[in-house]
């Protein structure tokens, strides 16, 4: 007579048999997020480019105007560098930089790689004319990497119209401007233009800087805006090239 435990055996380790197979498959991955159809996975973020930091050796006052609250622009290039009220703007031009008063209309403009023209005094449709020249106002500018500069102010009479010039020039030409005006400097970087106009003529960009008569171009010295942008031009800074 065989005993009931031994009977049970056999049960009992085909029990265990079929647990341990249920327990020895291979585990299910875990499933992964999928995007619907349809819809496109986001781009990686790409890190923005940190605005370049540029230092400035001129003091806080220029030509009387406090410029502790103002703006230091770098021009594209990393030649240069000058100063702009908290709200004025610049937009990108044609070889460097327009300079935008609070309400967006261009005051004045930096440009490298200009050309001195020829010579030639005309006016805006490049008509030569009969000519005059008022000056202004001259101050002596100290420009690391360039000598003998100076901002100048002019009115010049092309014709009927009289336009306003201002900008760095030769210190001679700013002393006594002659048609052409001609707001270029010689620099190690090349020709640098900063002011109203590259060739004064008081048409195109410079259309804001023509007026009624010398009168009108003497009041205009007079006023708080002319001593801004007196200011914003002499804060042009020369940069040393980047190393390689």
């Amino acid at each position: 007579m065989t005993s009931p435990a031994r009977l049970l055996a056999p049960i009992a380790l085909a029990i265990a048999a079929s647990v341990l197979v249920g327990c020895s498959g291979t585990p299910s991955p875990d499933p992964q997020p999928t995007i619907p159809p349809g819809i496109t996975a986001p781009p990686p973020t790409v890190p923005a480019t940190p605005t370049p930091t540029v230092t400035s050796a001129l003091p806080a006052e220029i030509a009387g105007v406090d410029t502790s609250g103002w703006q230091q622009v770098p021009v594209p290039s990393g030649a240069a560098t000058f100063r702009i009220p908290a709200d004025w703007s610049v937009a990108e031009a044609a070889g460097g930089l327009d300079i935008l008063r609070a309400d967006g209309q261009r005051q004045l403009g930096y440009a490298e790689g200009v050309s001195a023209g020829d010579g030639s005094c005309v006016d805006g449709s490049g008509t030569p004319v009969g000519w005059r020249t008022a000056v202004l106002d001259r101050q002596e500018v100290t420009l690391t990497g360039a000598s003998g500069i100076a901002f100048g102010a002019a009115a010049l009479q092309l014709g009927e119209q009289w336009v306003v010039s201002v900008g760095l020039r030769p210190a001679a030409d700013a002393q006594t401007p002659r048609c052409p005006i001609v707001n270029v400097i010689e620099t190690p970087v090349g020709l640098i233009s900063f002011g109203s106009e590259v060739n004064v003529t008081g048409t195109g960009v410079g259309a804001p800087w023509a007026v009624d008569s010398v009168a009108a171009a003497e009041e205009y010295l007079g006023g708080e805006e002319y001593a801004t942008i007196r200011a914003i031009v002499m804060s042009l800074e020369l940069l040393e090239p980047s190393a390689p």
